[in-house]
């Protein structure tokens, strides 16, 4: 799981490019609001159907999800891998702090990935 500015596609070749890597993000004030927020994942071993839920949420899950996406994939072979990108726009962040992107298959986790808000102190004169 890869978080990012954004996931070109090349038309060409196929290939996928992730803009922007990052795992932090800072903020003046709160509530802060992100413009764009990519998350890139490949997933293998899997068989069959399954349905994926990706969740975005603050570390000691105290609120709701910030973002949450469920869909269905198809293994066809179990060393296939499975690209899914992920475009959240115009994230909403209450507080500063530590939160948490999950990949779920049905109710079993998948992965997850670390993801830190922080606030920028101004410059005292």
């Amino acid at each position: 799981m890869v978080i990012c500015d954004a996931i070109w596609h090349d038309p060409g070749t196929g290939k996928q490019f992730l803009l922007g890597l990052f795992s932090m993000i800072h903020a003046r004030s709160f509530p802060a609001v992100h413009p764009i927020v990519a998350v890139h994942v490949a997933l293998t071993d899997g068989r069959g159907k399954l349905p994926i839920r990706l969740v975005l949420v603050d570390a000691e899950q105290a609120r709701p999800p910030l973002f949450e996406k469920t869909q269905e994939i198809e293994f066809s072979d179990p060393r296939a891998v499975v690209a899914l990108d992920y475009h959240l726009a115009n994230v909403k962040f209450d507080e500063p702090g530590e939160y948490r992107f999950q990949l779920y298959a049905g109710a079993e986790p998948l992965m997850e990935r670390r993801f830190i808000v922080r606030r920028i102190e101004e410059d005292k004169p």
